[in-house]
């Protein structure tokens, strides 16, 4: 991939010097997660269970992507299938936190997220079904756009719950997430899901300024958020945002606990239809999987139907809900998880409070609420706890990844965000954009 990414170079600057079309991302080296597909390039999705297994042609994402003139210089380490947060592997190797490497840096995109955090590649493809794209952009401190349901193709893509995956994002520039989104959005005859897909259009021209936009906020977060840091970091936002002239009122979001509770029989019910009848690995092979995806397959085994019809009927209750606050408000902010990364050598629990809980409890109720109503969502550096960058969360519309791009853009040449820079690799982000 190295050598191919030097030719597909040459080829550019060749195109240049001849005065030819380069399109919005041409040069930009790119990193691609390793559960879309990359003609040429090992496609076992992180598991031994396709240990050898080859590509031959690129996803939909990855080929409007060239097209648009990335160039991929590799893939990136995901959890096995997909299926975690922590992106660690007992045997097939582990992605480590560019802020402190004896911590995880989320996932299942973790190995994107680092990739962007350390400056290996400035922008690079990740997915998200329960918060994979979200976790590892708070836990490692880039930008992360997670898109609406249906915005952009999965064809290529090795799904794990085919009601929530979605391709997205990670980044150090708004401008680099706004370009790969536009560059790879719309209907795709291959995937479904993308048929009632909009031509997605800029709005650069319409967005007026952030004392336009009109914000919407928990009014439980004193009661909710159990750090310090945490809370300040949403609550000084705020303000920033107030100073600049946005406009703030007090909503009812769903409840996180109970999304978490509905989304887990969800996902597990589809997943383990994924491995058992679609790919025929489980539990034919299931001694080559890692032991946390294993145990959540035996699980998942066990999710009735009843259990998956009642957590579909929630989660329209879940859109219908958030419909209703997209009625007074353009956006949602919210923190990406209770706590930050778990450890390298205790990957799946967080001591929050002195309490040792599992890692998943403590993050993903405040992911999965979007997963269950197909909204996009960007999530973007802002304050830190224990030297580790904090994330939160703006959420919208279906649909509205312009203008939460314009608004994102805009928050960055304002100052309010930026994308810092991992002590040990000042180095390699000198030249990000590049």
């Amino acid at each position: 991939m190295a050598s191919r990414a030097e030719l597909e170079a040459q080829a550019l600057d060749k195109q240049i010097k001849d005065e030819e079309y380069v399109g919005p991302l041409s040069g930009i080296a790119i990193g691609v997660k390793e559960l879309f597909d990359v003609a040429g390039a090992d496609n076992s999705y992180g598991s031994l269970t396709r240990a050898g297994s080859i590509a031959l042609t690129d996803a939909t994402v990855v080929a409007k992507l060239k097209k648009a003139g990335a160039i991929v210089v590799g893939t990136t380490r995901s959890h096995e299938f997909g299926w975690g947060i922590t992106t660690q592997h007992e045997s097939r190797g582990s992605t480590f936190n560019p802020w402190n490497p004896s911590l995880v840096p989320g996932g299942s995109s973790g190995g994107s997220a680092a990739a962007v955090s350390a400056g290996l590649v400035p922008l690079a493809v990740a997915s998200d079904t329960g918060g994979s794209i979200r976790i590892p952009a708070a836990f490692c401190g880039v930008l992360g756009l997670k898109t609406t349901w249906g915005s952009i193709s999965r064809n290529g893509g090795m799904s794990l719950a085919p009601s929530f995956d979605t391709p997205g994002f990670l980044s150090v520039s708004t401008t680099l997430l706004t370009e790969a989104f536009f560059a790879t959005a719309g209907e795709n005859p291959n995937d479904l899901a993308t048929l009632n897909t909009p031509i997605p259009s800029r709005v650069d021209h319409l967005f007026k300024g952030i004392h336009t936009v009109k914000c919407g906020i928990s009014p439980n977060l004193n009661a909710s958020v159990r750090s310090k840091e945490r809370l300040n970091s949403i609550l000084d936002l705020c303000n920033n945002l107030k100073a600049h002239g946005a406009s703030f009122t007090e909503i009812a979001p769903p409840d996180s606990r109970e999304c978490f509770e509905h989304f887990v029989p969800h996902q597990m019910a589809e997943a383990f239809h994924i491995h058992n009848t679609s790919m025929k690995l489980f539990p034919k092979y299931a001694d080559k999987y890692g032991s946390d995806v294993r145990d959540r397959l035996e699980k998942a085994s066990l999710v009735t139907a009843s259990e998956y019809i009642e957590a579909r009927r929630f989660a329209t209750l879940v859109k219908n809900q958030f419909r209703q606050i997209f009625e007074s408000v353009d956006v949602y902010f919210s923190l990406v998880g209770e706590s930050g990364p778990s450890t390298i050598s205790d990957p799946d629990f967080v001591v929050i409070d002195g309490s040792r809980q599992p890692l998943r409890n403590s993050v993903m109720p405040d992911t999965v609420p979007q997963n269950l109503a197909g909204l996009p969502s960007i999530t973007f550096p802002y304050g830190s706890e224990n030297g580790i960058p904090i994330g939160i969360q703006m959420t919208g519309p279906q649909f509205s990844e312009p203008i939460l791009l314009a608004i994102c853009s805009a928050m960055e040449k304002a100052g309010i965000i930026t994308v810092p820079i991992p002590p040990n690799f000042e180095k390699q982000r000198s030249g990000d954009t590049k």
